[in-house]
């Protein structure tokens, strides 16, 4: 009610609120309207979502299925590689040695009788000495050079040194064995 110079004017109070309801509505259908627009860019977003995962889920068990794949393979073949390395170490070189226990006997064969134990050969058989001395280095005549040689001899003799295998006298001989292969292809190379 707004009262001006004595007089009560019903009709602008009546304007008044109705300008006011009109401006409520508007903020309401306003609102309502965001609202839908907001909850249809949501809705849309996750539509959109939904159909990459769908698109895209061949193709990322494909890729994890081949990486799963690969390392699997590339496992394989690091073992086969390790099996077949070890192989060749235990059957081509001068690594493989064989031992006999036999009781303290005494006999003549030069064996220390108070250890028990008997060494059956410590050289490779049915060779000539080149290739006893190749197979001591891990090493073949196509393999043969002095870079090869060196670091050969470098790695064999931390492994068969007597100050860290000491009271083994198969490793002291096999060092000295080992010593006189690498003089030997010193000089000849």
């Amino acid at each position: 009610m707004i009262i001006f110079a004595g007089k009560i004017y019903y009709k602008a109070i009546i304007m008044d609120i109705g300008v006011i309801f009109y401006i409520v509505l508007a903020c309401i259908i306003l609102y309502v309207l965001l609202a839908i627009i907001w909850y249809g860019i949501l809705m849309l977003l996750g539509i959109l979502r939904i159909i990459w995962l769908v698109v895209s889920f061949p193709f990322k068990c494909i890729f994890y299925t081949g990486a799963f794949l690969f390392g699997l393979c590339h496992e394989i073949l690091q073992y086969l590689s390790n099996r077949r390395q070890k192989t060749y170490r235990t059957e081509n070189t001068y690594n493989r040695y064989e031992y006999k226990q036999e009781k303290a006997s005494g006999s003549a064969s030069g064996n220390n009788a108070s250890d028990g134990w008997q060494r059956e050969s410590y050289r490779p058989a049915d060779t000539d000495k080149e290739e006893q001395y190749l197979q001591i280095l891990e090493l073949s005549r196509q393999t043969l050079n002095k870079e090869n040689l060196k670091k050969n001899f470098r790695r064999l003799a931390k492994a068969y040194h007597p100050d860290k295998n000491s009271g083994n006298p198969v490793m002291e001989e096999k060092f000295k064995f080992l010593v006189e292969a690498y003089d030997y292809f010193s000089k000849k190379i």
